[in-house]
């Protein structure tokens, strides 16, 4: 027996809907390996409708038709390429987080009564190889998040040694190069975090960073905003905000 698709589901994100006879294990396994290809959701659906129809009619498991879910994935996705980034996105993140180490970088010699903040050799690297990881994030999705995903341990050594050289580069090249004031550098901080939050808001209220996994026949549900989306476009500002506070009360206090 065919199992039939809904034309519209109020749940659009449950893929499993699509194919309630297959282990969800597989399922698993073949949607995360789709994604991480760039497939588009649509035609993650039409995959998984077919698996379904195949499990559901031989009465044989998925992993006995089609074998290993991320090998057949692999193969399902041969055709596509990677799917393109957003550029406004892209921009969105890195200027939030040059935003949040400049703002940082101007707030605590305020707070200590300085009126110019000296920049050094390490900081100016400091930038650099924030960007530069910022950078490899964007270009990189794929294998990085596969390696998140397959070795997380070593995923979270190499962010630890990446964090340990920004920090080294920081401490150890403490030539100054130059001098600016104070408010001078929080107001470029926030106003780089403003501009890095509003092209991020801007793609989340637009839509354009949804792809919902749908079933042949199915429609792209209303666009809605979500405060998971705006918490995600608003990250950076929040997590600065809280590491002024925090950097305000340990000088309150000392």
């Amino acid at each position: 027996m065919t199992t039939m698709i809904t034309k519209k589901h109020p749940r659009a994100t449950d893929y499993h809907r699509l194919a309630p006879s297959v282990d969800q294990d597989w399922v698993e396994a073949f949607v995360l390996e789709q994604r991480l290809r760039g497939v588009p959701g649509a035609r993650i659906g039409d995959a998984l409708a077919v698996v379904e129809s195949h499990v559901a009619e031989s009465g044989e498991s998925a992993q006995e038709s089609f074998g290993d879910p991320r090998a057949y994935a692999r193969e399902a996705a041969a055709p596509s390429g990677a799917a393109d980034l957003s550029p406004a996105w892209v921009g969105g993140i890195v200027l939030g987080l040059l935003g949040m180490l400049v703002t940082l970088a101007g707030v605590h010699p305020w707070l200590y009564g300085e009126t110019r903040l000296e920049i050094t050799l390490g900081w100016l690297a400091t930038l650099v190889v924030t960007t530069a990881g910022a950078a490899a994030l964007v270009l990189a999705t794929e294998p990085l998040l596969r390696l998140v995903v397959d070795r997380p341990w070593v995923a979270a050594g190499i962010a630890a040694a990446f964090f340990a050289v920004a920090v080294a580069l920081a401490v150890t090249l403490r030539r100054p190069v130059a001098e600016v004031p104070v408010q001078l550098a929080v107001a470029v901080g926030v106003g780089l975090l403003a501009v890095g939050a509003a092209l991020e808001l801007r793609e989340v209220l637009r839509g354009d960073l949804e792809d919902p996994i749908l079933g042949p026949g199915e429609t792209v549900p209303r666009r809605r905003v979500t405060g998971y989306g705006v918490l995600t476009a608003l990250l950076m500002p929040i997590i600065t905000a809280a590491m002024v506070a925090l950097a305000w009360v340990v000088t309150a206090l000392g």
